[in-house]
């Protein structure tokens, strides 16, 4: 395969990946598309590559996008989970003091 078709064929497995949310693959798009574009560094690149370098570009800015995107709302999700976790802990102590204190009034 030479680098015009590897570089078309890591576009589309880029924005597949992303599409599908599959961030393995896209973890390891990545490191192929670092590892073509330190093979590429010092020579000649034809018009035909460039633009498809250039696409390839986009298609990246675009998935990563999507990733700090999902990312955000995990964190948030998270952040929400934890907050109701710690309100039911709160709310279960507090209880918990309640029935205790209500106990040995009782007594």
């Amino acid at each position: 395969m030479d680098d015009l078709q590897l570089i078309d064929w890591q576009t589309r497995a880029l924005a597949a990946a992303g599409k599908r949310q599959d961030w393995e693959k896209i973890q390891q798009l990545d490191s192929d598309i670092a590892a073509l574009l330190c093979s590429l560094h010092g020579r000649e690149i034809s018009q035909h590559k460039r633009e498809a370098l250039n696409k390839l570009q986009q298609v990246h800015q675009q998935v990563h996008q999507l990733v700090r995107q999902k990312r955000d709302e995990l964190s948030k999700e998270m952040t929400q989970q934890r907050n109701q976790r710690e309100g039911a802990l709160s709310y279960a102590q507090f209880m918990d003091r309640e029935l205790d204190e209500g106990l040995v009034v009782n007594e």
